[in-house]
């Protein structure tokens, strides 16, 4: 394995709070490109990485690993507060290291090939995990004592490997996690292994019909490994497609490898989206000692899908909007969720937050313009339409 001490982090550009917003305080929290080895010879891994605040005695920091799709094309989109997880977990204290195991080794999306025709696989990804936890125990003001490690699908799937102390690998790894979540990860390989041991608490969450990386497997998996004494949490939800937590919506996929038809459901299920993000906060808070969230911390109603009529920084977009409402835009893209904005169509603009936040956001802009007025974004979504 490589040795990763005396590592300098290499900080290609900022990502700033707003994303790229002209006038920011230095305070704003701030998403930068780094780069360090793996522990796989040879490749040379980036990752996007959102310090956390000051706490004595250090904070806490995650390790985030994405799909099979790869990270978005747009890395802006891993910036806080731009990222609904980045900033989630930076609220609550800690810093989040997204790590991109793909484009390093010169790939895509790997979603499309078979699991077994894949070159990239959990084995690989766990060595980027276990570079990445020794990167974190490196940087100031992290407590190498908290650290954890999320994935969602493909990266989910990475985490159990990651989890599974059994393995030489993982008992040799400098840096140890003190909590692993996995979303709809596949639990269809792992399930064979009888000596699994978790390295540390474990949380599975998979959608009741996901037909891509299917619930039962885990169900079984993860109630062998409770009957043993480990400590692992399963949560099942019902109704819910592979990516319950996204704001898609539920679609039929046709590069979905590793099913008979190359067929799968994905898309998300908003009852799903916000309980698996409570229950993802809870079981780190904890493990790793983050701040609860507040109450009211979910919309009191459901929240339209995203219409990706313009970025969520994008200032500019918003219609009609004075120099003074910009201002407040600007402004509002740093507060905590649940948050909305309304617009009229004259250019009146009102702000909420809270469990009510999109109910107040058009009461209050109806009553600044006595109009009409719509939802222009909602967290970290844009769903403005016109017309």
């Amino acid at each position: 394995m490589r040795r990763l001490k005396g590592l300098l982090v290499c900080a290609v550009w900022a990502l700033t709070s707003g994303a790229w917003a002209q006038g920011k305080s230095p305070a704003a929290v701030q998403t930068v490109e780094v780069k360090f080895p793996s522990a796989e010879a040879g490749v040379e891994l980036t990752a996007y990485w959102t310090p956390p605040g000051t706490e004595p005695g250090g904070a806490a920091a995650v390790v985030a690993l994405h799909g099979c799709g790869g990270l978005p094309a747009d890395r802006a989109q891993l910036a806080y507060p731009r990222s609904r997880y980045v900033k989630m977990l930076r609220d609550a204290g800690a810093g989040v290291l997204y790590v991109d195991s793909l484009g390093p080794r010169g790939q895509g999306s790997i979603c499309a090939q078979k699991p077994l025709e894949r070159s990239i696989r959990e084995s690989n990804r766990r060595l980027d995990v276990i570079a990445a936890l020794q990167w974190l125990a490196q940087q100031p003001g992290v407590d190498a004592r908290r650290l954890g490690v999320v994935g969602w699908s493909h990266g989910g799937q990475t985490v159990l490997a990651t989890g599974d102390a059994s393995l030489e690998v993982v008992r040799q790894a400098p840096v140890k996690p003190a909590a692993l979540v996995a979303f709809y990860a596949g639990c269809s390989d792992i399930e064979k292994s009888s000596r699994y041991e978790t390295a540390a608490p474990l949380l599975v969450m998979s959608g009741e019909l996901d037909n891509w990386t299917p619930a039962a497997p885990c169900q079984r998996w993860t109630r062998h490994l409770q009957a043993g004494g480990q400590p692992v949490r399963y949560v099942q939800y019902e109704g819910s497609y592979h990516a319950f937590d996204s704001t898609s919506s539920v679609t039929e996929r046709d590069n979905a490898g590793g099913t008979k038809s190359g067929k799968a459901m994905a898309g998300g299920n908003p009852a799903a989206r916000e309980a698996s993000a409570l229950e993802l906060m809870k079981f780190l808070g904890q493990h790793l000692g983050l701040q609860p969230l507040p109450d009211g911390w979910a919309h009191a109603a459901v929240v339209p899908l995203p219409s990706h009529f313009a970025a969520l920084a994008d200032v500019a977009a918003v219609p009609r909007l004075s120099v003074k409402g910009r201002a407040l835009y600007q402004e509002w893209l740093d507060k905590p969720f649940p948050r909305a904005v309304a617009v009229s169509g004259g250019g009146a603009m009102a702000r909420g937050y809270g469990a009510h936040a999109m109910h107040d956001a058009v009461h209050n802009c109806e009553k600044l313009s006595g109009k009409p007025c719509r939802l222009y974004a909602v967290d970290d979504q844009v769903v403005w339409k016109n017309e």
